[in-house]
């Protein structure tokens, strides 16, 4: 009776240990993201005969407790502490912190110089179809190639690591040549900031994307290069508009895969207008009450980068009902939303695509629907050389 009265009691303690976490997992189920890794968190998975029986419920089991075992976030976060503050490693969550600023982790492994010039030539062909369609209509297209954080800020690596060099020059090169050479009309930004300077200011330093400055920078570019064109358009001058620190912590890509405990006192930037040029807009089709920007709620909220517009969208639509001024069609990667809030106050209708999201119809057809006078394509270099997105341009009839 007494051993049996043991093992009812280790029994019951068992199940009170297994009960505690697999309740709080279970609670837990309505969590479907993990903020600071920015990813969605695995679903419970089905209860089917065909799982049990092919043995992956188990496993699916394990990934989902993963995700939603009690206290993960603090248990991650209190890790990554030991790693930045005791252990100090140069690299944290795939993270790097150098020169003020954080970078990615890259591989050590990267195309040779010499297979850029054919990647390159390949990758403008689409392009030059595209500005060969919108110039037979009387349109002009434009492409604003940037430099993306890592690549502004490549100097900061340490020696030991990789900065992908070959990639950020030879490859960066070789794309601005085969787009010129295509009979594209692309605009470096890289050259152009370095032009002025190359200001650690126009980038962030924990995010990205450049930071406001740099956009209202290479907003002005656009505008000059396109008065180059023959478009005279109205341009908001840094008189125009108010630039405001935000008060709130800024988390950004970077430092949240650091659950935001990288010390900097960094602020995201608007530009307020101070005259407005009112406008209507529609996000996928749908009347939008949105604003230019998408504030925290509170001062003591974290602000990222999707502040700006509220995000991407697959499409997006700003009219001024302005008929004077000439339309627009931009597309490209969120380094188009900064800009977003500045280039539509120069056109009377703004149109705004993600093809990375888009899928109603193709470019070109979308292209021949509006027949928009300026098609402006915006993307970073780390997209150049990839597929599909925004660099799926051009579909034959």
């Amino acid at each position: 009776m007494e051993k049996f009265s043991q093992r009812a009691f280790l029994l019951c303690l068992l199940a009170m240990l297994l009960a505690v976490p697999s309740g709080t997992a279970l609670w837990s189920r309505k969590d479907t993201a993990a903020y600071y890794e920015n990813r969605s968190l695995t679903a419970f998975p089905a209860l089917t005969a065909e799982a049990l029986w092919t043995g992956t419920l188990g496993g699916e089991l394990e990934s989902w407790y993963s995700d939603h075992v009690p206290g993960r976030t603090t248990l991650l976060k209190a890790d990554t502490a030991v790693q930045l503050n005791l252990l100090r490693r140069p690299a944290v969550n795939e993270v790097v912190s150098a020169g003020g600023v954080l970078l990615p982790l890259l591989s050590y492994e990267e195309r040779a110089a010499e297979e850029y010039p054919a990647l390159a030539a390949a990758a403008a062909e689409p392009f030059a179809r595209l500005s060969e369609f919108v110039k037979g209509y009387g349109g002009t297209f434009c492409y604003a190639g940037f430099p993306e954080q890592r690549v502004y800020f490549r100097d900061k690596y340490p020696d030991y690591l990789s900065r992908h060099e070959t990639e950020a020059s030879a490859g960066d090169e070789a794309y601005a040549r085969a787009m010129a050479e295509a009979g594209v009309d692309f605009l470096d930004m890289g050259a152009v900031y370095d032009a002025q300077g190359h200001p650690e200011a126009y980038y962030s330093a924990v995010d990205h994307h450049y930071h406001y400055r740099g956009a209202y920078a290479a907003y002005r570019a656009i505008l000059d290069h396109l008065a180059e064109q023959g478009w005279s358009l109205p341009a908001l001058a840094e008189e125009d508009l108010d630039f405001r620190d935000l008060p709130n912590p800024y988390i950004a890509t970077r430092n949240r895969k650091l659950y935001n405990l990288w010390p900097n006192s960094e602020r995201a930037v608007v530009g307020v207008q101070r005259k407005a040029v009112p406008f209507t807009r529609y996000d996928n089709g749908e009347p939008s009450d949105r604003p230019l920007f998408v504030l925290p709620e509170a001062d003591y909220m974290p602000a990222t980068y999707n502040l700006y517009m509220g995000g991407d969208f697959a499409e997006t639509v700003l009219e001024t009902d302005r008929p004077e001024l000439p339309n627009a069609l931009i597309f490209g990667d969120s380094f188009t939303n900064a800009l977003e809030t500045l280039l539509y106050a120069s056109f009377n209708e703004t149109r705004i695509l993600d093809l990375r999201h888009y899928d109603e119809m193709s470019l070109r057809e979308y292209v021949d629907a509006h027949r928009p006078d300026v098609v402006l394509c915006i993307q970073n270099d780390t997209f150049y050389y990839l597929g599909g997105g925004n660099n799926n341009v051009w579909e034959d009839p």
